[in-house]
């Protein structure tokens, strides 16, 4: 298991420099745009506690990347996407917080946090077991399609239990994006004075 974490840690890092790169560099005319309606936000969040999304929509948003490295690990072609995706979940990450810096300095960090740090605490420990399981399995598949090993496939009871695991830390965060996200973003709005 450690060359596939190896392997998707280095994309993960790669993908979210890369997103802080291209977050430094973004801007321009929308950025006045960008920062009135966080600011907007912000004044609403501190005067009321945010409503959080549907249910349906938690779901999708706290599943949506795990359910794609999960599906990815029954396929050969796991070996060339995971990696894909897990430097896009990384560059996706690392814009949206060197955004949220970049324009609002330490408050930004703040709000990111805020934001995006109390799921993601139990978010991207599930991808990484996610995806290193499912790269391990993808490369077990690639060689009995190629006929190098007759090893057993490793979807045994571990394998599974390790996914139960994923799948009840996510409902945790969808339980926490619905309660817990909102009054701290409403807390943080209080707190926090934007430029």
């Amino acid at each position: 298991m450690r060359l596939p974490l190896a392997v998707l840690a280095g994309c993960f890092l790669a993908g979210g420099l890369a997103g802080l790169v291209l977050s430094g560099q973004a801007g321009g005319a929308d950025d006045g745009t960008l920062s009135a309606l966080l600011q907007t936000f912000l004044e609403r969040s501190a005067a009321q506690t945010p409503q959080a999304a549907p249910v349906p929509v938690l779901i999708w948003e706290c599943f949506r990347w795990h359910l794609l490295v999960f599906v990815l690990g029954f396929t050969s072609l796991g070996l060339l996407f995971l990696p894909a995706v897990f430097a896009l979940r990384g560059f996706s990450l690392a814009f949206a917080i060197g955004a949220f810096i970049r324009m609002f300095g330490g408050a930004g960090g703040l709000l990111a946090m805020a934001v995006f740090g109390v799921t993601g605490a139990v978010s991207l420990p599930a991808f990484f077991v996610l995806g290193v399981q499912g790269m391990a399995a993808s490369r077990a598949l690639a060689s009995r399609f190629l006929g190098e090993s007759r090893k057993d496939l490793p979807y045994g009871r571990t394998f599974f239990l390790r996914c139960a695991l994923c799948a009840g830390g996510l409902c945790v965060c969808v339980l926490l994006e619905s309660t817990a996200v909102p009054a701290f973003v409403s807390g943080a709005a209080e707190l926090l004075t934007l430029p």
